[in-house]
């Protein structure tokens, strides 16, 4: 695979797990491997991402395959998940506590790296 759409798609992979909140260690037991390395791969461009997980992550994302391995991405603002704008070029993120430590924490971290992605103006 072309080293430039190999590097897309592994962007386009990221931007969708982290818009979601969720973790690499998440995504790599719903696509049912080992451990998160093999699914880090594929968002380091270090590994071809696979036909049935592109499917099965489409399905997750709620997002066509061709989403996921386009070389323009076009990450849908105005999908009904857990992030909407608000009319003045800022975003919205619905965040879910438990009143754990570690939830709190998570989330902070999802919301940092979200907050690195606007300001790049990935989003």
């Amino acid at each position: 695979m072309e080293t430039a759409l190999k590097s897309q798609i592994a962007e386009n992979l990221r931007k969708h797990r982290v818009l979601r909140g969720y973790t690499q260690e998440y995504i790599a037991e719903y696509l049912g491997k080992k451990d998160y390395t093999a699914y880090s791969r594929y968002e380091q461009g270090r590994s071809n991402l696979k036909m049935e997980d592109a499917i099965r992550l489409a399905d997750l994302y709620e997002v066509d395959v061709q989403e996921l391995i386009s070389v323009i991405p076009s990450v849908n603002t105005n999908h009904d998940f857990p992030k909407k704008t608000n009319g003045n070029g800022q975003i919205s993120v619905l965040v879910d506590l438990d009143g754990s430590q570690n939830s709190l924490e998570n989330n902070i971290l999802r919301l940092k790296k979200i907050n690195e992605l606007i300001a790049r103006q990935e989003l």
